[in-house]
């Protein structure tokens, strides 16, 4: 069976379909809890960077990031309590 394309910290790699592998999370939710891993990366260094002189954009990203990370957290929380 064929892989699917997944984007990792370091790039592009395959990850194969939970039925092939017996994975416990199907597609939709590893999609989002990689999604929600990243948002929550990008929280951290905007919190940083934020404290630095100019950092004003930061905190305004900071906004945006924590609003994609609670609605991905909500899609999980559906993802895995409709399953």
């Amino acid at each position: 069976m064929q892989g699917q394309k997944q984007r990792g910290s370091s790039g592009v790699m395959d990850r194969p379909t939970s039925g092939s592998t017996g994975s416990p999370v199907d597609d939709r939710t590893y999609n989002i809890m990689q999604a929600l891993v990243s948002k929550l990366e990008a929280i951290e260094a905007y919190e940083m960077y934020a404290e630095d002189e100019g950092g004003e954009i930061f905190n305004d990203l900071l906004v945006e990031e924590r609003q994609h990370a609670e609605r991905l957290l909500q899609e999980l929380r559906t993802s895995i309590g409709g399953s």
